[in-house]
């Protein structure tokens, strides 16, 4: 089950309580139809190595939820050294996507990465309470997780230029489905990235602007003004505020009230 705190999966997605979720894009694609996933999958590799770069730099977590192809003496090292042998369909997909030690991995026996996965776990324990989901096939495997994630309350977010399936048509059928029926945020990448790092900045910006600039002698120790250096101050103000007002009310001005001339020092 997800987080009792998770906001539901009609709330929009939020990526600050987020995983990324990439499924299957560690693949030998040998089945029928393999090649013409491969093709479609290449560039929707492209956006999501961006997006999981995305997710490192904030320290979000990312999450590999595999196919483990039918080889049950496999663990995930083992899959990932099958999919990207000599001679392997996928492996120049496999090498684009590789993990990283922060990244983690749940092996999926069927198409959902719920399925009989401790993945449900793995999300309770980071505290997540909405998923990014990417991966292929789009009308496969990311289809039924989503489904899967939509049931279990997690707003989803799948966008358009990180899913793929054996062709277009049947990519946009998925999408479309998840969009309508898991209530899933579509948008692409390229258009969310942007978007979410000028809230960032501009949140950054205006906690900058908030906080009071210091004085450099802030962190001195203070002692009482003694009535010669009090004097002096009040002095020194004085020139100050002649100065300024002479500034803007100079006496040639003769629409400013009349300031008296000083005496020039010698």
């Amino acid at each position: 089950m997800g987080n009792n705190l998770q906001p539901g999966p009609d709330a929009p997605f939020e990526p600050s309580h987020s995983a990324l979720l990439i499924i299957d894009m560690l693949n030998g694609l040998e089945f029928e139809g393999g090649e013409a996933l491969l093709e479609q999958a290449m560039p929707a590799a492209s956006a999501i190595a961006h997006l999981r770069d995305w997710y490192h730099a904030r320290g979000l977590p990312v999450v590999y939820a595999n196919d483990n192809f039918g080889r049950w003496h496999a663990d995930f090292a083992k899959v990932v050294e099958h999919c990207r042998r000599v001679g392997s369909r996928g492996a120049a997909l496999s090498d684009g996507l590789l993990p990283g030690v922060e990244d983690y991995f749940v092996l999926k026996p069927r198409h959902s990465a719920f399925y009989e996965t401790p993945l449900s776990t793995l999300l309770e324990k980071l505290d997540i309470q909405a998923l990014a989901v990417v991966g292929i096939a789009g009308d496969d495997c990311v289809l039924r997780t989503a489904l899967d994630a939509q049931m279990r309350g997690f707003p989803l977010w799948v966008p358009a230029d990180g899913v793929a399936s054996q062709t277009p048509l049947r990519n946009q059928r998925a999408l479309a489905c998840m969009e309508e029926v898991a209530g899933a945020d579509i948008a692409r990448i390229d258009a969310r990235l942007p978007e979410w790092n000028s809230i960032q900045r501009s949140h950054t910006m205006s906690s900058h602007d908030r906080k009071d600039i210091r004085h450099p002698d802030h962190a001195k120790p203070q002692r009482p003004e003694t009535e010669n250096e009090r004097k002096g101050r009040k002095a020194h103000e004085s020139d100050l505020t002649d100065e300024a007002v002479e500034e803007t009310f100079p006496a040639s001005d003769p629409v400013s009230p009349f300031i008296p001339a000083k005496t020039p020092k010698d």
